[in-house]
């Protein structure tokens, strides 16, 4: 990933699948998207995502993190 159109924020990212940021970097953390880190902040590969939405059996947003979290937030959607 080395252009800036090539990738998106996170929160960039959470907008697009409607979830939140906390979900997206679950998603990069099972590497279920592509992402890199950049001075301390994430980026998720454009065509990661896409493709990412294009599959018909991937796993819900809100029910990848709930699956795994112990802290009980509510950040989960």
């Amino acid at each position: 990933m080395t252009l800036s159109t090539d990738r998106l924020t996170v929160a960039e990212v959470a907008k697009t699948m409607k979830t939140t940021e906390i979900n997206v970097m679950m998603h990069i953390k099972k590497q279920l998207i592509s992402a890199e880190e950049i001075d301390g902040t994430w980026f998720v590969a454009k065509g990661s995502l896409m493709s990412y939405l294009d599959k018909t059996d991937r796993p819900q947003p809100n029910n990848l993190c709930k699956s795994s979290c112990k802290r009980g937030c509510s950040g989960c959607g």
